[in-house]
């Protein structure tokens, strides 16, 4: 059964996905797998440092990674960020049409963000060299840029599995339980 993305259904259906992927998946998490980005949602909001940088901050901001078939992904993956004064009120995986519709929506490929959680490329470099694709103002992503700074360091401390580092079996299944996912909630 397909859920319409916006409706408390979807949500609840979401939800409980996440929590079974939680309980049943073990570390580490795949990046841009829903658990990934539960853990991601966790981490912003009990973080103390992130507070107090974004005190001021609101606006969605979006992680568009986009579609690699040397890895298995055959469609772009927008993860959703809810951000508002200090806190991340939801992270949620999303339709590409509310994807492209955040404030903010940050866009590169896997093999970048990779780079980016590994912290072997700068994300605010990166947008300023075209690296990563930006959607939104600038000149606000440089006001709070220590925001920024520390989402990625947040997205770090995931104990994160990077799917070219999954053997063909793996990213078989993956691949086939992600289309399943995209199927049922439409991301």
């Amino acid at each position: 059964m397909a859920f319409t993305y916006g409706t408390d259904e979807w949500e609840q259906a979401y939800r409980q996905m996440v929590r079974e992927r939680l309980e049943n998946v073990p570390k580490p998490y795949v990046m841009g797998a829903p658990e990934w980005v539960a853990e991601f949602e966790k981490l912003i909001q009990e973080d103390d440092d992130y507070k107090q940088v974004a005190k001021n901050w609101e606006g969605t901001v979006v992680i568009h990674i986009l579609a690699s078939e040397a890895i298995g992904l055959d469609r772009d993956i927008y993860m959703y960020l809810d951000l508002w004064h200090g806190d991340c009120r939801s992270a949620r995986l999303v339709p590409q049409d509310v994807g492209e519709n955040a404030d903010f929506v940050l866009t590169g490929e896997y093999e970048r963000w990779q780079m980016v959680l590994r912290k072997e490329l700068d994300v605010v470099k990166a947008m300023m060299q075209g690296k990563v694709k930006l959607k939104g103002s600038l000149p606000m992503i440089v006001r709070y840029v220590k925001a920024s700074i520390r989402l990625v360091d947040l997205a770090a401390q995931i104990d994160t599995r990077f799917h070219p580092d999954m053997d063909e079996k793996e990213s078989e299944e993956f691949k086939a339980w992600f289309g399943e996912l995209q199927a049922k909630f439409g991301i």
